[in-house]
């Protein structure tokens, strides 16, 4: 009686931890091929990134010595940018709330403001509700507040 329990249980214990696995597991290739992609697509463009920030929506590389940053967003067939931070004269997160509920947030982007007055700034966006439904909010306003602290420490140096 002893080892059919025995078996019984851990007959349960794997129906119940085995998709946890594989979800676990899914979740770290799909991690691997975003940061194959931000490699591949930095050596296209020349670039060594030595910062990154993967997540769902957003890959962002930071060349340090090239002070340049790439923009993939993985969301529209990896479309990518490359901005040449010697030209940003400032930058800025924004956070917008919900009209109804001021503490909600919406969307969450970094402005990054060229020299030129005529150009729009370059809009980063970390956050967007309508996009994301897995994304935290605080975590990808965190998230873009360092990267606002990356730029601004490249800008003043």
């Amino acid at each position: 009686m002893d080892t059919v329990s025995t078996l019984i249980g851990l007959g349960l214990l794997a129906v119940f931890m085995l998709p946890i696995f594989y979800l676990i597991w899914q979740q770290n290739n799909k991690e691997k091929n975003r940061l194959k992609n931000l490699k591949k697509i930095s050596a296209e463009n020349n670039l060594t990134t030595d910062t990154v920030e993967i997540s769902a929506n957003l890959l962002l590389g930071l060349d340090s010595k090239a002070n340049k940053l790439l923009i993939i967003e993985p969301a529209n067939n990896m479309q990518h940018r490359v901005l040449d931070l010697t030209r940003i004269k400032n930058s800025k997160v924004n956070s917008h709330p919900f009209p109804e509920n001021h503490k909600l947030i919406k969307s969450v982007s970094l402005d990054l403001i060229e020299d030129s007055k005529n150009q729009k700034p370059t809009e980063i966006i970390f956050y967007d509700e309508d996009d994301n439904e897995n994304n935290n909010a605080s975590e990808r306003l965190v998230a873009a507040q360092k990267w606002q602290r990356i730029i601004s420490a490249k800008l003043s140096a």
